[in-house]
């Protein structure tokens, strides 16, 4: 059991999706090949040693630190220029064998995946992952960029979702100033401020930018808006759109676009993602890559769903 995994997949010459064919069930006839060399003694995004145990974040108390990413990272530096670097924001969920959370609002670790092309001569290596601070947001702080995160204009937006299904949070710094706590900013009363707000305070929630479950903020240059895609409340595989003229709003109310099917276990289905990495950025579709977890008695599948927009 490991708490993190990642993989690659390749692209076409234009920066496109490359889905190849496979024989059997006419649904999966299309796939995604993915590829990459996984540890086994520890997750992509690390544990830390005086946390939780290494690979899957269980404490001596039978308790658990699971350090799920909720996003891929946050790719600050563009492909073709020398190293990529990519931040992800984990929060440190401690929970009870029944999945029960034990801390309210824990604090937020910030990962950094450095990876440079020029330099490894193995495909199936990984890139590097390092804890550029173990608590960069404390416990009781709002844990932004855990939720969402999207760089438009050399500005990166970091969401953040205050609890459980709970409304969101945004903050901005510049892209290339992520580290720094000190050049952000937080969208409070309808304006941006360098005061920080706590989880409680009025006044900071984004209206209608989500449906509340898991999904992914992007800027869709056809409509020349900012699009959240995802899900509702845990668990489900109906996925939902809403869009905004900027980051901070306002979000229409989102609108269920398509219903997925769902897997035999109780689960079902669950984290539903959109994949805009995976449209090429000269493409002249308005389309778009969504995939979520299909959780079946017999394991887990991962669906792939390509979608036009008009």
């Amino acid at each position: 059991m490991i708490s993190s995994t990642a993989s690659w997949c390749d692209l076409g010459p234009n920066g496109e999706c490359q889905v190849g064919q496979c024989q059997g069930d006419p649904v999966k006839t299309t796939v995604l090949r993915l590829y990459g060399r996984n540890a086994t003694d520890q997750s992509f995004f690390p544990q830390i040693s005086h946390v939780c145990e290494a690979p899957h974040g269980m404490k001596k108390d039978g308790s658990r630190v699971a350090l799920w990413p909720d996003q891929p990272p946050l790719v600050t530096s563009a492909p073709g220029h020398g190293k990529i670097v990519g931040y992800t924001w984990i929060k440190k969920a401690h929970m009870n064998m029944a999945m029960t959370p034990l801390t309210k609002n824990p604090a937020t670790v910030l990962y950094k995946c450095e990876y440079n092309p020029g330099h490894v001569k193995d495909r199936d290596a990984l890139p590097e992952v390092s804890v550029v601070k173990e608590e960069f947001w404390k416990e009781g702080e709002i844990p932004y960029g855990h939720f969402g995160n999207v760089i438009h204009d050399g500005i990166a937006y970091l969401y953040a979702q205050i609890s459980e299904h709970g409304p969101v949070a945004l903050a901005k710094c510049p892209a290339d100033a992520v580290e720094h706590r000190s050049k952000y900013e937080f969208w409070v009363n309808g304006q941006w401020t360098r005061d920080m707000p706590k989880p409680d305070s009025q006044g900071i929630e984004v209206p209608n930018a989500t449906a509340k479950g898991q999904g992914t903020y992007f800027f869709n240059k056809h409509w020349n808006c900012f699009v959240w895609i995802g899900g509702p409340i845990f668990p489900g595989a109906d996925v939902h759109i809403c869009t905004a003229p900027r980051a901070e709003g306002p979000w229409t109310e989102p609108q269920c676009i398509w219903k997925g099917p769902v897997g035999n276990h109780a689960l079902g289905a669950y984290s539903i993602q959109a994949l805009p990495a995976l449209v090429s950025p000269n493409s002249p579709k308005n389309e778009m890559y969504v995939s979520y977890t299909l959780h079946n008695e017999e394991g887990y599948e991962t669906p792939l769903v390509h979608m036009e927009f008009e």
